[in-house]
């Protein structure tokens, strides 16, 4: 699904508004995606914010329940390390899927966030297909021991 730079705008707007002006937002070609980088002090803020927005919330531990379309889209994106997130919400009829990739850099002063509209989509079903898949996947092993 493409958007044109209206709608792209209003999509990236409904996140960055709530987030406040005092971040700096620039495009990043390369990942197709709205990118801000800021200072740690602002992170606990960013995250209470985020968390509100976002239904789903995907970590180290927890990114292999996500639905293969999902991960398959986001690549390299969802190979997180320890304390990268990538916060997700699925289409509405007003919006198409949204990612949030939360990024803190290996020093831990600076973060990067970049917001990335998807082109698939992703529901409920899938979310809990995923989970299935994932503990059918563990009882198989367990049974093959």
């Amino acid at each position: 699904m493409s958007h044109n730079n209206q709608q792209q705008d209003t999509i990236f707007n409904a996140v960055t508004t709530p987030l406040g002006d005092e971040l700096t937002w620039r495009w990043e070609e390369r990942q197709s995606a709205l990118l801000a980088e800021f200072s740690w002090e602002k992170k606990d803020r960013i995250l209470t914010i985020l968390r509100q927005l976002f239904p789903q919330e995907w970590h180290r531990k927890n990114i292999k329940k996500a639905p293969k379309n999902l991960k398959d889209e986001l690549g390299e994106l969802a190979l997180l390390t320890k304390e990268q997130l990538i916060f997700t919400r699925p289409a509405s009829d007003e919006t198409p899927a949204i990612a949030i990739i939360w990024w803190p850099w290996g020093h831990g002063a600076t973060y990067s966030m970049r917001i990335k509209i998807l082109t698939t989509d992703y529901d409920d079903v899938a979310l809990q297909q995923a989970q299935a898949s994932l503990i059918k996947k563990i009882f198989q092993r367990i049974a093959s021991r």
